[in-house]
């Protein structure tokens, strides 16, 4: 493919994606309630599946690392740990939630607010990652099935709506949900899960190497 013909595509897929966003606003009425967009079964399961393999594959000693404990070796034990907690709670725990002020991401330490008014538009990632574009910084949230992945199973992307449904809202004040979304809605801070995570993660990965 040339440049031009590369040029060509994107200017068209700018267009197309123009067109859907126009009619997801014409079909669009604001919501009594926040939406919110989390983790479905695939994204638990993932979540499952990456915690028994971090405990069956995990670098430890034979016999564990408690039965001689070195300071070097408990602590890149303790550290993996909770970093295989965080990426467990990435893949089955992320929620994105938008309400009449903005949107709010479930992260590590925090749940991050992005007010309506730095928000430009937001785009699904090839790596089904959605993108908050804005006029100061670019925000990640999300884990949907990647566009392609969508594609070869023959499945709308539920990215791409989100994606969509998440532009307008930024462009039409008039169609952002009505109400303030409260804690439970929003979710808490990943720490809150992983740190505990972590343990219970360190304690398994003792019993297998022992």
């Amino acid at each position: 493919m040339t440049a031009v013909d590369r040029r060509s595509a994107r200017r068209r897929q700018r267009q197309d994606r123009r067109l859907r966003i126009a009619d997801v606003a014409a079909g669009m009425r604001a919501p009594s309630e926040p939406l919110v967009w989390r983790a479905g079964g695939p994204g638990r399961v993932a979540a499952v599946g990456w915690c028994v393999l971090f405990v069956a594959f995990a670098d430890r000693p034979a016999g564990g690392v408690l039965a001689d404990p070195q300071p070097g070796t408990l602590f890149f034990a303790a550290w993996t740990s909770v970093v295989a907690a965080w990426v467990c709670c990435r893949l089955g725990m992320w929620r994105v939630t938008a309400d009449r002020d903005g949107v709010h991401i479930r992260r590590f330490w925090a749940v991050r607010f992005l007010p309506w008014s730095v928000i430009g538009r937001v785009e699904l990632r090839r790596d089904g990652f959605l993108e908050f574009v804005g006029p100061d910084t670019e925000t990640m949230a999300g884990s949907f099935l990647p566009l392609w992945a969508s594609r070869r199973f023959r499945r709308s992307s539920s990215g791409i709506q989100a994606a969509d449904t998440l532009t307008v809202l930024s462009c039409h004040a008039d169609l952002r949900p009505r109400a303030h979304a409260g804690r439970a809605v929003k979710g808490a801070a990943f720490a809150d899960w992983a740190l505990p995570l972590g343990v219970v993660l360190f304690a398994a990965t003792e019993v297998v190497h022992r």
